[in-house]
């Protein structure tokens, strides 16, 4: 099991792109404070120089296809539930593998019966996300996890090998973030007060710690999002989603990932292991609009540009057709920028 550093993109030691070299503040999410981890926001300036205009609580809830089924427009409600029809020559529905299927489904039509770009019936399956155990270990020397970044490295020889024929691959890595507000809310469990309580908080901060492995999943059409009856305050169908992480998974749990969880808590000293008690969600969501070449079985082409409709492209971690054990985010943006080479292409050409 070998360790490696873990993409993240976040700017280690060095500032770059106007955003400053990370300084440990160990709050890495939803944000990093200082912006040294990229996120959205650091686009959007940079979209706004160049013409671009964002508008804010927009909120779409339906493409329009023409005659000739291209998309002609969408429609949107702004705050104040005021509907909006946007028009333009080409369309960018980016809101990854939850609401992108979500709002292709929600604009069925008559040509298009199913949802938009769904003549393949492909919308909404091959849901993804890396199924997650966490281990909390209580150790006999201190660790004081908490300086630095919350990630910072993983072990990733484990995601490959021959074993993947019989149960996944998965990523194994010990979280870093600050123990002392779990410290304190189990040493205040314990009825503690004084000074009792004040070396239980310390001791329980400096000597616990958390193993996590993240496993690949295998995609299936089952696993899918459909449109719920219930619906939000816009009116719009909430989504309805059905997931198993499958057979592939709860063996590699079974007699891969869990015996060395079990074996790394050992090396680590613990005198306590608990092991969460099902898988957990990463919130790394794959699949729901799947690429491939084929438009019978598939949502989108190479390009991320939708089979159905020519002037449409739906980037993002929705058109990953399989997952993996590692974070997805930087598939998701090479997909992005791939997407953004064939518009540009395709504009300049028509």
């Amino acid at each position: 099991m070998i360790n490696l550093p873990a993409p993240q993109a976040r700017n280690s030691g060095v500032s770059y792109d106007g955003r400053p070299a990370c300084c440990g503040n160990n709050n890495c999410f939803p944000v990093c404070p200082i912006a040294a981890k990229y996120d959205a926001a650091t686009a959007l300036p940079k979209i706004e120089a160049k013409g671009g205009k964002i508008l804010a609580n927009a909120v779409v809830y339906r493409i329009e296809t023409g005659d000739k089924n291209a998309i002609e427009a969408v429609h949107f409600f702004d705050p104040d539930k005021q509907s909006h029809r946007v028009t333009g020559r080409l369309f960018v529905i980016a809101c990854n593998g939850i609401e992108t299927p979500k709002l292709l489904l929600l604009s069925k039509n008559e040509r298009n019966p199913n949802g938009v770009a769904n003549s393949s019936d492909q919308v909404g399956r091959n849901m993804m996300d890396q199924p997650k155990l966490t281990a909390e270990l209580e150790l006999e020397e201190p660790l004081w996890t908490g300086v630095g970044p919350v990630q910072s490295s993983s072990i990733l020889n484990t995601t490959q090998g021959d074993f993947r024929g019989r149960h996944a691959g998965a990523m194994f890595r010990m979280e870093n973030f600050a123990r002392s507000p779990l410290g304190a809310a189990a040493a205040l469990k314990k009825g503690l007060v004084g000074k009792a309580l004040d070396a239980e908080i310390r001791r329980l901060s400096a000597c616990t710690a958390r193993l996590t492995v993240e496993h690949e999943i295998l995609p299936s059409a089952n696993n899918r999002l459909t449109l719920s009856t219930q619906k939000d305050w816009l009116g719009i169908n909430k989504p309805n989603i059905y997931y198993d992480v499958g057979d592939y998974v709860r063996q590699s749990a079974k007699e891969y990932t869990v015996p060395r969880l079990r074996r790394l808590a050992a090396e680590l000293g613990a005198t306590k292991f608990q092991l969460s008690p099902e898988f957990l969600n990463s919130d790394h969501i794959m699949g729901g609009c799947i690429m491939g070449t084929e438009p019978a079985t598939a949502v989108v082409d190479p390009d991320c540009r939708a089979h159905d409709h020519a002037n449409l492209f739906l980037p993002g971690g929705g058109a990953m057709p399989s997952a993996t054990a590692s974070n997805s985010t930087l598939t998701m943006t090479a997909l992005a920028l791939k997407a953004a080479d064939a518009i540009v292409v395709q504009l300049r050409h028509g």
